[in-house]
């Protein structure tokens, strides 16, 4: 196959021995995690759910939240909107969209939530912010956890996607991780971030992948912490952009894990495949195990091609 210049190629490095499962991730939930099960609706909400702990969100505290089952988090009203909006959108609401689409668990699926005020989760919790945000002191107090578990696209009932969505906050600080499992393909659109009242601070996935199209289906290969299927965001650092790698003054060292980078290329040449691995990615690797980074493999996942 041949490519023009500019080359701009999506890399995956992979550090086998940080493999891990996608569920491995996930918080508990479920009915041995203790759930609460929403309701089996088209386009639904669960019912306002109040909160055990205050939870501070970019300036503004609540104490109350919904679960909405197309796939976002709201604070004042429940929503039932299908299709998503883009962000920044400038509204009248608070809205945290782990994955903001057309869902339907009325034939296939469990939508469910819990949260915490002592036990595991909690050391759990306080455990992965002090790894990823080392210079931010941080004991969590309050965890609470929303899981789509193989719920389907609608009307696609044959179809089954798994994410989480988990707040976690010591009632002065908060942070929201997004876990993805198996996440099936989709016509439909899809938005995940989160905006805020008249989108003062606001974010979309979308910008961190080409031509902002977000890669759906490999949602569990991808991080903005190293952690596969994990993206992070802290709710009282400014934000205008979603975050597509932490901020290094408060992020954590990379752990051995498998990462998803992307890298444009400028050529007069016409490349192969084969030529691409040699002559690019063979060079870039070696170059990263200089600098000490533990690079057990390089491969190309995709690429695009634009001619300046």
């Amino acid at each position: 196959m041949i490519m023009m210049t500019p080359l701009s190629l999506t890399l995956i490095m992979v550090a086998m021995s940080g493999s891990t499962s996608a569920l491995d991730i996930f918080y508990p939930f479920g009915p041995a995690a203790g759930d609460t099960f929403s309701n089996t609706s088209d386009d639904g909400s669960s019912p306002l759910i109040p909160l055990q702990r205050s939870f501070p969100y970019f300036g503004r505290t609540y104490q109350q939240i919904y679960v909405n089952h197309n796939g976002h988090l709201t604070f004042n009203q429940s929503l039932s909107t299908f299709t998503p909006t883009e962000f920044p959108k400038n509204s009248t609401r608070d809205i945290i969209a782990p994955f903001w689409t057309d869902l339907d668990n009325r034939e296939k699926g469990n939508i469910s939530y819990q949260q915490y005020t002592t036990g595991d989760v909690l050391q759990s919790a306080t455990q992965d912010i002090n790894s990823n945000f080392p210079n931010v002191p941080f004991t969590a107090t309050w965890v609470f956890v929303a899981t789509w578990d193989r719920v389907a696209y609608y009307p696609n009932t044959g179809t089954e996607t798994t994410f989480q969505v988990v707040l976690i906050s010591d009632s002065n600080l908060s942070f929201v991780f997004m876990n993805y499992g198996v996440i099936a393909q989709t016509e439909r659109k899809v938005q995940i971030g989160y905006d805020t009242i008249g989108s003062t601070h606001h974010g979309s996935l979308r910008t961190c992948y080409p031509n902002n199209t977000i890669d759906i289906v490999n949602l569990h290969n991808s991080s903005n912490i190293n952690v596969q299927g994990r993206w992070v965001f802290a709710t009282f650092l400014r934000s205008e952009g979603f975050r597509c790698t932490i901020d290094p003054g408060v992020s954590s060292p990379q752990p051995d894990n498998v990462i998803g980078m992307r890298l444009e290329v400028s050529t007069t040449e016409s490349l192969s495949e084969a030529d691409i691995e040699e002559q690019i990615l063979k060079p870039f690797g070696d170059l990263l195990k200089k600098h000490g980074i533990n690079v057990t493999g390089i491969r190309l996942r995709r690429f695009y091609k634009t001619e300046l």
